[in-house]
């Protein structure tokens, strides 16, 4: 699917509506340039999920796991979920050090994996049974984004 968004509100109805389609265990890999929307991205799919806590790229922790509330009121089935993990693979080389830190402990049916600059870890994608993979994009307004996903 392909979209063209004007403004982060817009970025972030794109993965609110993106999540409604997540069933658990998936991995999903972000690919764009510096200040494309991929955080934008991930504080919509958050939000989604009814993370309340403030969103922000984990630059230099790489890994920050967000539980997700079970809230059986919530318009998504976010009891079946239990952690949001957002991943910035910005300072990594290789994927050995992601699963140096434990990657594989996250990798599970209850668990969203969202990861920045995934083509900085290749191979990443070997290490989950669903990977979804949304290039962001700057478009020719300062504002605009494309955004592609694919999975």
């Amino acid at each position: 699917m392909r979209y063209k968004t004007k403004n982060e509100k817009e970025t972030q109805k794109i993965a609110l509506d993106f999540a409604k389609e997540l069933r658990g265990g998936e991995m999903i890999l972000l690919y764009g340039d510096l200040g494309a929307g991929k955080t934008v991205f991930v504080k919509g799919l958050a939000k989604a999920l009814g993370i309340v806590e403030t969103v922000k790229s984990p630059t230099f922790n790489i890994l920050k796991c967000y539980d997700i509330p079970k809230n059986k009121n919530y318009s998504l089935l976010t009891t079946h979920y239990s952690l949001l993990c957002h991943i910035d693979a910005y300072r990594l080389e290789s994927v050995e050090e992601l699963l140096d830190i434990g990657i594989e402990d996250y990798i599970d049916e209850k668990n969203i994996i969202i990861v920045e600059w995934a083509d900085r870890v290749r191979g990443i994608e070997k290490l989950a049974e669903k990977v979804i993979k949304i290039k962001i994009e700057h478009g020719k307004k300062e504002e605009e984004r494309g955004i592609e996903i694919n999975g």
